[in-house]
């Protein structure tokens, strides 16, 4: 056997080159979920935002509809009334040409 001197030298720099790989790779690791942690809080506030939006959609609707449910049973209200007095004068000037023909028949 021969005696030689082996070098470590280029081993140690692989090693030392893998550890700072590792090293940089950890890094862009927590960056991605510092990051993905930061897109789950934007889904989240997006999400609740939508909610909101179509809670107010909703609520907007009722509030239309009962506006216009109220227009209209107030018109309708108008008008039931203003046919309710067109009928009561029909009724009164019809009752008075009843009378009028009923005087003239009972004369001789």
């Amino acid at each position: 056997m021969t005696s030689e001197t082996i070098s470590l030298d280029f081993l140690a720099r692989q090693a030392k080159a893998q550890l700072d790989d590792m090293r940089l790779l950890r890094q862009e690791m927590a960056g991605l979920r510092q990051e993905m942690a930061g897109m789950m809080r934007l889904m989240t506030a997006n999400y609740d935002l939508v909610r909101r939006v179509e809670r107010r959609e909703s609520e907007l609707r009722d509030d239309i509809e009962l506006m216009v449910k109220m227009e209209l049973g107030g018109s309708l209200a108008n008008i039931q009334t203003a046919i309710e007095t067109s009928l009561a004068r029909i009724e009164k000037q019809v009752g008075d040409v009843g009378d009028r023909v009923s005087a003239l028949e009972d004369r001789p």
